[in-house]
């Protein structure tokens, strides 16, 4: 047994035949001394933790019970969770090859039927513990023999210490006869939810997968509901997503889907049947399986959980991060308001592009992007329309220079892998093609196109050269990188290109999404990369190369807000999500739906004129007025780079529909509803009274004490307000969460997955208050527990500069003349006075603890631990920090009161020297030592 989670209690690995089916007895986390069997149905073994148990008769079907509640709950029956479809010959046909023995006849083809093999018997079940890719874990690996069929199956289901309520689940089958086996498909984690509870409100979904018609990616399950869910392509040019599938209820989730790391060609289905829903990972690849030989199948989850899809999709992206797939901090320009000049389409003119760029300059927009129609033609991306540019390079260059004379940034359209029919990339470079298995190419409809293999060296080397002259030679900030082709591709046939299987095109597109990235970042780390895969779902396995990921061509306000939700929990609470055009959204005036859920603000407007007589983007003085207090309120508040809190509220059951983005101890709601006059709940606010504040409109909307945290409101539409803690100064206010015991590491740092949850404050400014040059930001997050408060800095830097050693490791010395970040600590009965804590941390891992009084300094020795690590690739170092503070331990809740602290950082040599400040001291010269500014601690 363990206390920290439940797992299987088994008499070793003894034969199921020997044994008498029973109840396990299972543990739950922290009460391993009072174990007891719980009567939970027939099966034979279980796993479970606190909150999922996985439960396998003899046959090795298996159940869902959820177990937190106040008695479990099945959510399944015992189903055959995992089968292998099988081709075997026909009666007739075996009679007539019996019958053919000896003669001298020709052989004809043999006809086939399937056979689904969906019944095991159980032989054996041995538990483990141990470390996994996904920290500790406790397994049950089960072997089982077909029925009818000398087929071996093996299923290891983990449950892991830092992810309560997933199961990872690993298959294989295995041949064991002495003939080739014709495998037609698989599933896993095929199961039939029952049938939900009249007060559950019936089953809403989530799809990762891409559909043609655009579709909600979030929608209710009604009777007759059916979708394949496919992550190849659903038709010529749309396909891949991100393999999960949700299906939740008011009370309780199931999300299924795989974790490899790389995309597959499988199908995650959900069908409703009748009140029940049917779901599943299906693979129809068919294949043959000598004999002695293994069908190993992707990594596969089950996940119950409470709320919506935001949960498991954030789950999801923490246990794809384990595996190495991060998204990148971007960079800090990514969450700047963008003007596009796709309203004059293709047919735009270089005047009319200046024309409008002093109105976009005016509203506080501060990217301006060149969209579709630069180009001779799509694919040659190295031949720019001499028609709107006489001048060629010159033309292009000259107008960058013209939008960062403006104090803005330069963003260039492209649809890579795309090339026309007659264009000269197409007649040179012929061998580049993707092409099927009749030999033909792909076709790319919106464009007209045919598509490039991703997987080929040469699509790869062409496109990175282009990146770099992009940004390189016409001097642009950023790429808007174009098109629904971009998602997931096609097999590839083309014999040229030498893949060790077709499928190494759709495997290898994330390889070419990271040569986009690095070759736009080589040249200029602040790049932006932007990716629109248009109208698609995004596929995870590319997300780690996207700096910014628009609402991707939405067919509504509502896709705005719902594929937000879902991009926040896939790519990061804090990531760089885009609204995409307001002109695109319900009535086309919709900031709204962008500001409230933390997105980038976006238009595509045209002004002084627009030459279309028809779907005219003409901003108006009616619209300009709108205009100016959306981007303003956008501007002011820079929701894009705050912590988006999806978990508080279920976008399908929650009303009015809720969206939260804390920032800097701030807490930021958003209502919509066509009307509304009631009262709201204000989830997740910390102890103490709010003052709430309708910030578009700059209303007081009173006070709201966490204890009752109701708000009566009336709106149409849509209500964004504010909630600031009463009682604190002007100054900023820094919020610390309790670390749970359970993600405690020995080492006594937090666990990896702990920090997913931490509060988070971002700085870009120097000390006072200034933006700074280059790519340097940095984010900080705090947990407090057993009496120690713990700090992870996350820092993007320009270079490094560092101590190659210490100096001295008891004296003081100026490790703060290199690269450091720092914090200043100040107890609650020193405020007022000259006396805190300095600590420093370099990128190689030097320590400096000090104690400040006035103008006395005192090193402390081993008072606290550091540790430090760098990642190269995206300028990142990260440093966590762990400071014993006995006052923490307190249960009092006055010991927890009063606490100031300030966050600095430098970097630099002395030509280039940063001191950026998260409360602006304000100072003449740089001076971090003012007590008078450190902003407030909240426990």
């Amino acid at each position: 047994m363990t206390a920290r989670r439940a797992f299987l209690q088994w008499l070793g690995a003894a034969p199921v035949a020997t044994m008498t089916p029973r109840i396990a007895l299972a543990a739950t986390a922290g009460a391993a001394a009072s174990a007891r069997a719980a009567d939970l149905g027939r099966g034979h073994v279980r796993l479970q933790d606190e909150r999922i148990s996985l439960q396998f008769d003899e046959r090795m079907r298996s159940r869902v019970v959820r177990v937190d509640g106040a008695r479990p709950q099945a959510l399944t029956g015992f189903d055959a969770g995992e089968q292998l479809v099988i081709a075997e010959p026909t009666a007739a046909a075996a009679g007539a090859a019996v019958a053919a023995l000896g003669a001298e006849a020709a052989p004809l083809p043999v006809p086939m039927k399937s056979r689904t093999l969906d019944r095991f018997a159980l032989v054996s079940a041995v538990p483990s513990s141990g470390a996994t890719p996904f920290g500790a874990g406790q397994g049950l690996t089960m072997v089982g023999q077909a029925a009818g069929a000398a087929v071996e199956k093996t299923v290891k289901v983990t449950l892991l210490d830092e992810h309560p309520g997933v199961a990872l689940i690993e298959v294989a089958f295995v041949n064991r006869s002495d003939k080739p086996l014709a495998v037609q498909g698989w599933t896993v984690a095929s199961h039939r939810l029952l049938a939900s509870p009249r007060h559950a409100g019936g089953w809403w979904t989530y799809s990762g997968a891409t559909h043609t018609d655009r579709r909600d990616w979030m929608q209710p399950l009604k009777r007759g509901f059916e979708q394949r869910n496919f992550f190849g392509m659903d038709s010529s040019d749309y396909g891949g997503g991100t393999p999960l599938v949700d299906v939740w209820r008011r009370d309780v989730g199931v999300a299924v889907g795989h974790l490899d790391t790389l995309p597959r060609l499988v199908s995650l289905p959900v069908k409703a049947v009748g009140d029940q829903v049917d779901i599943a990972l299906r693979g129809d690849v068919a294949r043959t399986l000598a004999p002695g030989e293994s069908l190993v199948l992707p990594l596969a989850f089950v996940a119950v959980h409470d709320g919506d899809c935001f949960v498991p999709l954030d789950r999801y992206r923490r246990l794809m991060n384990a595996q190495g797939l991060v998204a990148p901090e971007p960079p800090r320009d990514a969450h700047d308001a963008v003007w596009c000049a796709w309203g004059y389409e293709r047919d735009f003119s270089l005047d009319r592009v200046r024309a409008t760029l002093p109105k976009a300059q005016e509203l506080g927009l501060k990217w301006a992007v060149l969209d579709d129609g630069w180009q001779r033609a799509t694919g040659d991306w190295f031949d720019i329309d001499l028609a709107k540019f006489p001048r060629g390079e010159e033309d292009m260059k000259a107008l960058v220079a013209d939008i960062h004379a403006r104090g803005m940034k330069a963003r260039l359209w492209i649809a890579p892998l795309a090339v026309a029919p007659g264009s000269d990339e197409l007649h040179a470079h012929t061998d580049l093609l993707l092409l099927d298995k009749d030999g033909a190419p792909q076709a790319i409809t919106w464009w007209n196109c045919f598509y490039l293999c991703p997987g080929a060296k040469g699509t790869q080397e062409r496109t990175a050269a282009m990146f770099r002259k992009i940004i390189g030679e016409w001097g642009f900030d950023g790429l808007k990188i174009d098109g629904q082709h971009l998602n997931a591709v096609a097999p590839c046939f083309n014999p040229k290109h030498r893949h060790a299987k077709p499928e190494d095109s759709y495997e290898r597109m994330a390889e070419f999404y990271r040569v986009m990235w690095e070759s736009a970042h080589a040249v200029n780390p602040e790049a932006v990369v932007e990716v629109c895969p248009c109208g698609t779902s995004y596929a995870f396995h590319n997300m780690p190369w996207i700096d910014q990921a628009p609402a991707s061509d939405p067919l509504s306000s509502w896709q705005v807000r719902h594929k937000g939700k879902a991009l926040k929990a896939q790519m990061g609470r804090w990531s760089a999500y885009a609204g995409d055009h307001v002109e695109l959204s319900t009535g086309g005036m919709d900031f709204a739906s962008s500001v409230g859920v933390g997105a980038v603000v976006s238009t595509k407007f045209t002004w002084p004129e627009d030459p279309k007589p028809k779907d005219s983007f003409l901003l108006t003085p009616e619209r300009e007025t709108h205009w100016r207090r959306w981007i303003s309120a956008h501007n002011a508040k820079g929701l894009s780079d705050g912590t988006c809190r999806g978990e508080l509220y279920d976008i399908a059951f929650d009303k009015p529909e809720t969206h939260v983005v804390e920032k800097n101890g701030v807490m930021h709601y958003a209502f919509y509803a066509p009307s509304w006059d009631g009262a709201v709940t204000l989830r997740g606010l910390g102890p103490g009274v709010w003052r709430i504040r309708d910030y578009v409109n700059g209303v007081d909307l009173g006070r709201v004490d966490a204890a009752k945290p109701m708000l009566k409101v009336a709106f149409k539409e849509h209500l964004l307000i504010e909630a600031v803690l009463e009682g604190t100064s002007p100054l900023p206010m820094a919020r610390v969460a309790r670390l749970p015991t359970r993600l405690r590491g020995r080492d006594r740092f937090p666990l990896a997955s702990a920090w997913e949850d931490a509060p988070s404050i971002f700085f870009a400014h120097d000390w006072r208050g200034q933006p700074l040059r280059g790519t340097q930001s940095t984010r900080v997050q705090m947990l407090h527990g057993d009496g120690m408060l713990h700090l992870r800095f996350l820092s993007r830097y320009n270079a490094l500069h560092v101590y190659d050693r210490e100096v001295s490791p008891t004296a003081i010395w100026p490790l703060w003349e290199r690269d450091v970040v720092e914090v200043f600590l100040q107890a609650p009965q020193d405020v007022g006075t000259r006396r805190y804590r300095e600590i420093e941390v370099s990128p190689n891992g030097f320590v400096m603890d000090l104690e400040v009084d006035g103008q006395g300094r005192k090193r402390l020795i081993d008072a606290c631990q550091a540790r430090v690590s760098r990642d190269e690739r995206h300028r990142m170092w990260t440093a966590e920090l762990s400071i014993p503070l006995p006052a923490l331990a307190s249960k009092r809740r006055e010991a927890l009161e009063g606490w100031r602290i300030n966050l600095f950082r430098i970097e630099g040599n002395k030509e280039t020297r940063q001191f950026s400040s998260w409360s602006p001291t304000n100072t003449p010269v740089a001076n971090f030592h003012v007590p008078e500014a450190f902003g407030h601690l909240v426990f």
